[in-house]
């Protein structure tokens, strides 16, 4: 189960990775709604901690989208005037702000869902407009560094979510790990390019509000892989249409 985790989400988020490097940091960040973090996080706390435990942690998930899209659109605004490093620990501090907000909050399913599709879509409204950029050139080491991280936040997660207990888990498994790596690396080459890689992450992230609707309650009645399998199924139709958004404002 160790050396699962171990080499799960590094092979997954290479393989975004190497996308973006075919189609741009658009369509890179694009991808990165379908949670390929948060997934395996909640499919090995769901085997390990059971169904109901990781019902609660999707639900924690779908409103850690919130602080999510907020570390987007602020690191947006930053990346015009400000170096990577900067924009990066600011949009940390208003992660961890949203994110330290919205632990005590108790909502229904239904409506965290409805609270995070209507941010959402007023995020995507807010962003600063970004050039057309080519695509991202190819860091030496970017690739190594999105695959260690990825291994680390899933054994680190899984490992500890008894600890933290599954509102907690669920948060932190929103955290923008991979599009940190993505916007920062996309910065390095130019803001504009980083902003398209974030708003391409916003307007994907339609797919993994879909994918903890269902993921939640489907735990609770159905066999952990009919859960899983459902969940993808659904979220994969929100992403294909989510697509025609990102070829529109490339």
């Amino acid at each position: 189960m160790l050396l699962f985790k171990i080499f799960l989400a590094p092979v997954l988020i290479a393989l975004i990775s190497l996308a973006g490097r075919k189609w741009g940091p658009g369509v890179s960040g694009w991808l990165l709604g379908i949670p390929f973090n948060s997934g395996p996080i909640l499919f090995f706390i769901s085997l390990e901690q059971g169904p109901q435990f990781a019902s609660h942690t999707a639900l924690g998930s779908l409103l850690g989208i919130l602080a999510w899209v907020t570390f987007n659109l602020v690191y947006s605004y930053c990346c015009p005037k400000l170096r990577w490093w900067h924009s990066t620990i600011i949009g940390w501090i208003a992660y961890f702000a949203v994110a330290a907000t919205l632990l005590p909050v108790k909502l229904s399913l239904v409506w965290s869902f409805l609270v995070v599709v209507v941010t959402l879509a007023l995020v995507l409204w807010a962003f600063p407009k970004a050039q057309s950029v080519s695509p991202t050139g190819r860091g030496q080491y970017d690739l190594i560094l999105r695959m260690v991280t990825a291994c680390g936040m899933v054994v680190s997660l899984t490992s500890f979510a008894r600890l933290l207990g599954p509102m907690a888990s669920g948060l932190l498994s929103a955290f923008p790990a991979y599009t940190t790596i993505l916007a920062v690396f996309a910065h390095r080459q130019s803001a504009a390019a980083a902003v398209t890689v974030l708003k391409g992450v916003t307007a994907g992230l339609y797919t993994a509000a879909v994918f903890y609707l269902i993921l939640a309650p489907a735990l609770l009645h159905l066999h952990i892989a009919a859960a899983f399998g459902l969940a993808i199924a659904g979220g994969l139709v929100i992403q294909a249409a989510s697509l025609f958004y990102v070829r529109r404002n490339p």
